[in-house]
């Protein structure tokens, strides 16, 4: 599935904080992150990696992240 923020350039990437469990879905290419992945992906319910990374105190960095499956598209 395309990215509903830069459109054709990301794929959507189911993925697990490594640290906390928590399901996200999180853009390849310009890192928007959706903490609620159950519902289809809103430019409105995004917001930025590195903040919700650091909102959890944790390190702005895609190591944090268990990278899972993309989202077909769609």
């Amino acid at each position: 599935m395309q990215c509903p923020t830069c459109g054709e350039y990301g794929d959507l990437v189911h993925a697990t904080v490594k640290k906390t469990g928590q399901r996200v879905i999180v853009c390849a290419e310009c890192d928007n992150l959706w903490a609620e992945p159950g519902s289809a992906p809103d430019i409105d319910a995004s917001e930025g990696l590195a903040e919700f990374l650091a909102a959890a105190g944790l390190a702005d960095d895609w190591k944090e992240l268990e990278l899972l499956a993309r989202l077909p598209p769609g």
